[in-house]
């Protein structure tokens, strides 16, 4: 058996080259608590890739949101969180007062095998749900949404994030496109199925949450946006259970 562990350690050295290479404090990612000159350019990556750990502009949104609302965190005992990434799932990895599951339809690696439009789980299975970046790629979201809404337990919570068009008044979708090239013309991705516009805080209303529209500039400053390289449009969606602690309106 060939061992892997000389290829970690050239790729260990070469990162921690580029990441002296790359100090600064021009950029800040809020996941590793690292900053920079400038963030990793990626391709089909708009916002670059943090040297460190290589969370996105929406991982980093999160991780803002997570800080400013550490009730979020704090107060739960159990975590699904569908489709994770690396970065996130390092630091909520990290967290040992709550049960922390990770679950997927194909991911390698995850704790769960699930389909979203029927999830083979009780009803009010978790306290905290994250979906962030997957219902783009669900053909039937609003059952998705629906279960979404299902496994959340009474008073919990459902962080959504999708790609979102904000000069866009309706969702755009078209069961007739079906070639990556396509799609990725008309969704941004050859692997998306639809252009979200606002109005997915209506489908996710009519699925049963309470719903809480976070803007990032209004809700983290445009200076701190800034230093993360978070654009507008990284809006999150916060989706509460039932209507306690629901929104007061959109941020």
């Amino acid at each position: 058996m060939v061992s892997l562990r000389p290829h970690r350690i050239a790729r260990g050295v070469a990162l921690r080259a580029e990441m002296a290479r790359h100090r600064g404090d021009a950029v800040h990612c809020p996941v590793c608590g690292r900053s920079f000159d400038a963030f990793k350019e990626a391709p089909d990556v708009y916002d670059g890739l943090c040297w460190r750990c290589g969370a996105h502009a929406r991982h980093r949104a999160q991780w803002l949101f997570f800080q400013s609302r550490p009730e979020l965190l704090g107060d739960i005992g159990s975590l699904l969180h569908l489709a994770p990434e690396w970065a996130m799932r390092r630091r909520l990895s990290e967290l040992g007062h709550l049960r922390y599951v990770t679950a997927d339809l194909d991911q390698p690696g995850v704790d769960l095998r699930l389909d979203l439009t029927a999830a083979d789980l009780p009803d009010a299975s978790f306290d905290g749900v994250i979906c962030s970046h997957v219902l783009e790629h669900i053909p039937d979201d609003r059952s998705a949404m629906r279960e979404l809404r299902r496994i959340t337990a009474p008073g919990g919570w459902c962080l959504v994030m999708v790609p979102i068009d904000l000069n866009r008044t309706d969702t755009y979708e078209d069961p007739s496109i079906t070639t990556p090239d396509a799609r990725h013309r008309a969704f941004w991705r050859p692997d998306h199925v639809r252009l979200y516009a606002p109005d997915i805080g209506q489908r996710l209303e009519a699925a049963g949450f309470a719903v809480e529209r976070v803007q990032p500039y209004p809700a983290f400053g445009e200076e701190q946006c800034r230093r993360c390289a978070i654009a507008p449009f990284e809006e999150l969606w916060l989706c509460r259970s039932d209507a306690e602690g629901a929104a007061a309106g959109d941020r």
